[in-house]
């Protein structure tokens, strides 16, 4: 018998991406978000969903996030929300069903900020970059949380960390949108106006890895397809390799075929010098799996947001 799956977050980036992977199974997918009047900030709210749907399996996909300058921003927001939907995910599950399987996708900007190559045993090994402690914290109690609720009641988690994501359905709001999106949405709308200059946000030398969001909806589906529940947690969803912010700059502007001079904002802030997820664990669990190349990903999302930028 198909599972049902609950997609807490089911109308955001990951969420849109994980029912076009659905798309043409038989699991039933429930999602549920503000959108939908699910705003699980509110304890009872959440309950009371669970009690509805009778969810299998929970993804995770909510979160308070956006760029670096939003989380910035509003930092008591972003640490606060998270560290209440996250109380309130595992306190429901075990008062309503503690056999829900959570999937539970957790950013890579949760390592501590000085690791250039980020290995799963070095994830408590400093602090987080103070750029996104705010969001970077509650992913980590969250994983705590997890480990607390299996210890105490038998809760079973999946944590997956992920790179800095892009790809299709995510944010139209500059300030919202992730790193890559924002540079193609950006400058679009740049060639659409004529600009002679496009302003990257910071050096542009930060190096990041980049995953397709819809790669990563790939690879929630295996694990469920194939009933894969137990996994090193935390694990990364890594390639081990990653760009730096000009590099992504200048495909991006090759593939517009935009004649343009790039500058850069050195008031907004850059982050980590470097984050690249080692790839060692995920390759030994999941070896035949093949990332979207950065060209076709990229190309997938250009396409995405000339047809969605008004």
């Amino acid at each position: 018998m198909d599972k049902n799956i609950l997609i807490i977050g089911g109308f955001g980036f990951l969420g849109k991406n994980i029912n076009e992977q659905f798309k043409n199974t038989t699991y039933k997918l429930i999602n549920i978000s503000r959108r939908n009047y699910h705003d699980i900030r509110n304890y009872s709210t959440l309950v009371d969903a669970l009690n509805y749907h009778k969810p299998d399996i929970i993804i995770f996909a909510a979160a308070n996030v956006g760029s670096i300058n939003y989380v910035s921003k509003y930092p008591a927001n972003v640490v606060s929300d998270n560290n209440l939907m996250y109380n309130n995910l595992y306190n429901a599950v075990n008062q309503v069903n503690k056999d829900i399987i959570i999937i539970n996708p957790i950013s890579n900007c949760s390592y501590p900020g000085y690791i250039d190559i980020q290995t799963e045993d070095k994830w408590w090994d400093g602090e987080i970059h103070e750029s996104v402690l705010a969001y970077g914290m509650p992913k980590k109690m969250g994983f705590i949380l997890s480990e607390c609720f299996k210890k105490q009641y038998g809760i079973k988690t999946l944590n997956l960390i992920m790179p800095n994501s892009y790809g299709e359905y995510d944010y139209l709001d500059e300030e919202k949108t992730h790193a890559m999106n924002g540079i193609i949405m950006r400058m679009i709308k740049a060639q659409k106006n004529n600009d002679k200059e496009f302003v990257v946000w910071g050096s542009g030398k930060p190096i990041r890895e980049w995953l397709y969001m819809p790669d990563m909806a790939s690879i929630i589906h295996y694990i469920i397809e194939n009933e894969i529940y137990e996994l090193p947690s935390p694990i990364n969803i890594g390639q081990e390799y990653g760009i730096c912010i000009n590099d992504t700059v200048e495909i991006v502007r090759k593939m517009l075929n935009y004649d343009v001079n790039i500058v850069h904002d050195l008031t907004k802030q850059d982050g980590a010098p470097k984050k690249v997820l080692s790839s060692k664990l995920f390759k030994k669990q999941f070896p035949d799996f093949q990332f979207t190349p950065y060209n076709v990903g990229i190309k997938n999302t250009i396409k995405y947001y000339k047809k969605n930028i008004v």
